[in-house]
């Protein structure tokens, strides 16, 4: 898994936080700088919350509102095995990470074993899917970018129907898409334009398969069953 240092992945993530059912014991996967951590405190002021970065400088802004913090490299499983130890938790918080790791389904299945049984995980990757995609193979040439679908430290590609593989090692766990992220075009420059164009296009958003062509990214989550 490579350091991520870019502003992008710096802040509060509304649509990780929204989804989260009366919180007490979360982690925050990739939690960089704190700003989830603190965003979800500010929502919830009882709730306790510990992560893991692989950015030592980042987690070192996030210790003051985390109950303990791990730098870690997600692909190394043992590291990541013993940081956790015997912890649980009723939400883990995986925002645009798993994708910039080789080992998305065994690091998932680590996460899930760390659940509480009613717990969930909350993720969100890119979509490869998303119709620039199509553009780059026109252009023939693929983008090395610092954010986004083509952020080049990405190790992983994933598109609508890659989504059941995070079930791998997550026995009895219950996917569900939470929300779709859209945008028509990828990137960040002329945001208010962009957006003005995505939403002229609503119908298109409400028809299965189209919509994926201008979905940037999906959060879903891996629900564990209750205990009966």
């Amino acid at each position: 898994m490579k350091v991520h240092d870019n502003p992008s992945y710096q802040g509060p993530r509304p649509d990780l936080l929204r989804p989260l059912l009366a919180p007490e014991r979360v982690l925050d996967v990739g939690c960089n700088n704190g700003a989830v951590a603190r965003a979800l405190k500010q929502r919830h002021p009882n709730v306790r919350v510990w992560g893991l970065e692989i950015n030592a400088e980042a987690l070192e802004q996030a210790l003051p509102c985390l109950e303990k913090g791990w730098c870690v490299d997600l692909d190394r499983l043992d590291d990541l095995q013993a940081a956790l130890g015997d912890l649980r938790f009723d939400h883990v918080i995986a925002g645009d990470v798993l994708e910039h790791t080789v080992k998305f389904q065994e690091i998932t299945g680590i996460l899930y074993m760390h659940l509480d049984p009613g717990g969930r995980i909350i993720v969100s990757v890119p979509n490869y899917g998303h119709w620039h995609t199509l553009w780059v193979f026109l252009t023939r040439k693929w983008p090395r970018n610092e954010r986004g679908i083509f952020d080049k430290t990405h190790r992983t590609v994933i598109m609508w129907r890659n989504l059941p593989e995070f079930l791998r090692d997550c026995p009895g766990g219950e996917l569900r898409l939470v929300k779709r992220n859209f945008r028509f075009f990828e990137t960040k420059r002329f945001w208010k334009v962009n957006m003005l164009i995505t939403y002229a296009l609503f119908p298109l958003l409400l028809i299965p398969y189209v919509n994926d062509f201008v979905t940037m990214g999906y959060v879903f989550s891996i629900r564990k069953p209750a205990s009966p």
